[in-house]
């Protein structure tokens, strides 16, 4: 499978701040990373990045074979989709789900123009997809938090999307609706078995079960990268927190009990 992120000896500081330090990984098409770090680990300035928004004081960062510096960045960027909560929650609430959606297809932040009846049924099939299409014509604002998200999903994938970028996306939700998300999540990654996502977590037990790839980042640093069973270790888990714990793992999804 092809190559679609890699970091070679990332660094980045600010403000005369180390924020990550000598940062290595990389995915292949189609894999499932969870980044996770405790609030203030970097992992903001990670995705800020791979998207190149921001650029490395030292290193590398590639995406689809092709390294930053040596190439446009914006039709590396029109292949990722990011769900950020909050950021698009201001910018386009007032729009329908429908509309929401139909921003991600066409790839804006609203709606500026007549869309093409070919991504007017894009926009329709994905709200079918995950059983949103009675929910077409409401407004985003009055959606449930669950639904909020799922349509966020669906907006980042929008059409054309490789590389789908999740920031936290369950972090204000009940137990539920973030099950439910994670259904959501799993039944896009069937219908699009190539695509490649990466989630952004403090939280273990948010980590969907087909995630099978783990970043441990701490203090901009990586502190273990590799498959999620050699990953979640009682010792890693612990450097990470600076506590001690204790893993478990039911059915693919891991959770942390702390010990006296």
């Amino acid at each position: 499978m092809s190559e679609v992120v890699r970091f070679h000896s990332v660094s980045f500081i600010r403000n005369d701040k180390t924020i990550l330090q000598n940062v290595n990984f990389s995915l292949t098409q189609g894999e499932s990373l969870a980044i996770v770090g405790r609030n203030g680990a970097g992992k903001t300035t990670l995705i800020n990045l791979l998207f190149g928004y921001l650029w490395p004081t030292s290193g590398n960062v590639s995406t689809f074979g092709e390294t930053y510096g040596d190439t446009p960045m914006v039709p590396l960027q029109n292949k990722m989709g990011i769900v950020q909560p909050g950021h698009q929650e201001t910018l386009l609430q007032r729009l329908t789900a429908f509309e929401m959606v139909l921003t991600g297809v066409i790839g804006t932040l609203g709606l500026y123009k007549e869309p093409t009846p070919e991504q007017t049924k894009t926009a329709s099939l994905l709200l079918e997809s995950i059983g949103l299409e009675n929910k077409a014509h409401q407004l985003y604002q009055t959606l449930s938090s669950g639904e909020k998200m799922k349509v966020l999903l669906l907006r980042a994938f929008g059409e054309g999307k490789e590389l789908l970028i999740l920031d936290e996306p369950t972090a204000a939700l009940d137990v539920t609706a973030r099950v439910d998300f994670g259904r959501s999540l799993y039944s896009l990654k069937q219908n699009n078995p190539k695509l490649t996502r990466i989630l952004i977590t403090h939280r273990i037990e948010e980590i969907p079960e087909d995630f099978h790839k783990i970043l441990l980042l701490k203090e901009g640093q990586v502190l273990a990268f590799g498959e999620k069973q050699s990953v979640f270790t009682d010792t890693n888990l612990s450097k990470l927190y600076d506590l001690n714990l204790s893993v478990s793992e039911k059915k693919g999804q891991y959770q942390i009990t702390v010990l006296s």
